[in-house]
């Protein structure tokens, strides 16, 4: 999982925002906000396909 968050912060979709106790807190960044978004379209296609559904 840590390798994980490096890698997203390392490509600028979350940014660190600061520590409380042993937890790190990271916010969401705009370009990661519009990958989110195109990710989430793209599993609705996938979802929507795999129903036999047609894709608008």
């Amino acid at each position: 999982m840590y390798g994980t968050l490096s890698k997203m912060e390392k490509d600028g979709l979350i940014h660190f925002c600061r520590k409380e106790e042993k937890r790190k807190l990271y916010r969401i960044t705009e370009l990661g906000r519009e990958i989110l978004s195109a990710e989430i379209r793209r599993i609705e296609r996938l979802y929507k396909n795999s129903k036999g559904e047609s894709i608008s």
